[in-house]
């Protein structure tokens, strides 16, 4: 069996990944260039979860983004890289929980060879 536990900063994550067309017969999602903000991965991630507001002050003309504080880096990072790690998975759960109302927190399990996924 195979768990997902999604929080909601997992699914606030999910409107902003990137999809691509550039073919006509592919839909690609990167996932090294996962979300489709496309400043620093931290920016990003502190944009769409709402803490920007953490950065550290007068970092935000540094190179590579705002800075945080270590514990909020860790979150963030953990969270992008939980859907990252796990994107197969959440898309044949948003494609199935299409006609159920969508996804919401929660844990779901499936089998492993057939993904069909519910609620549990």
């Amino acid at each position: 069996m195979i768990k997902l536990t999604l929080t909601k900063d997992h699914l606030k994550l999910l409107p902003f990944i990137l999809i691509s067309n550039d073919d006509d017969n592919k839909i690609e999602i990167d996932k090294h260039v996962l979300l489709s903000i496309h400043s620093s991965l931290l920016d990003d991630v502190s944009l769409i979860l709402g803490l920007r507001d953490k950065a550290i002050e007068k970092t935000e003309n540094d190179a590579y983004g705002r800075a945080f504080p270590d514990e909020i880096e860790a979150y963030m990072l953990d969270v992008y890289n939980y859907v990252k790690d796990n994107l197969y998975y959440i898309e044949t759960l948003i494609h199935q929980f299409s006609i159920k109302g969508g996804l919401t927190e929660g844990t779901y399990q499936s089998d492993e060879n057939y993904l069909f996924w519910e609620k549990i």
